[in-house]
């Protein structure tokens, strides 16, 4: 746990190493290495997290599994104030989309490590970029080779697509409201 608001005046360092990390969706890091620098500044902290893993998870087309390298470089400024953060009406510069709520006094490193690779996380990672994923109807994965399926079997909708295209077909949608 880092004290945020009784930091040494040169700042904390902080580093750390961990084998495997299980995060959300059935996808995990490996061989995570990571760095926390948390400096006071005027009443507010200066954190900067930086850190290297291999992220494993699937192909989001085919379901290949896949080993990423994933590194993460944040910066950003922890702040008790909730108007600095919020900020009201104004219009936002580049500066205050790097400033977070922090109401507590200690901050878990960990967790914001994790917090902070959750974020770099790949979001629909792909073998490559030309996967072919799988076909709809037995499941063969098309970077394989072609199935046995007539092709109208797989272009043709759904019974669901086609109800649902049926229901959307009266609405109008207006782009000026």
């Amino acid at each position: 746990m880092i004290d945020l608001y009784h930091l040494p005046p040169e700042g904390l360092r902080l580093s750390g190493t961990t084998e495997r990390l299980e995060l959300e969706g059935d996808v995990s890091l490996r061989e995570l290495a990571w760095s926390v620098f948390a400096l006071a500044s005027d009443g507010d902290v200066f954190l900067e997290v930086k850190g290297q893993a291999v992220w494993q998870g699937f192909c989001s087309r085919c379901l290949a599994p896949l080993d990423r390298p994933l590194m993460v470089e944040s910066q950003f400024l922890g702040s008790k104030d909730a108007d600095l953060v919020g900020r009201g009406s104004h219009a936002l510069g580049s500066q205050d989309l790097d400033v977070v709520f922090l109401p507590e006094d200690n901050l878990d490193e960990a967790e914001l490590v994790r917090e902070q690779f959750e974020l770099q996380a790949p979001m629909h990672p792909l073998c490559t970029d030309d996967c072919k994923g799988l076909c709809p109807s037995c499941g063969k994965n098309w970077n394989k080779g072609p199935c046995q399926c007539q092709p109208d079997a797989v272009q043709a909708p759904s019974a669901l697509n086609q109800a649902l295209a049926k229901a959307l077909a009266g609405i109008k949608l207006d782009p000026q409201s």
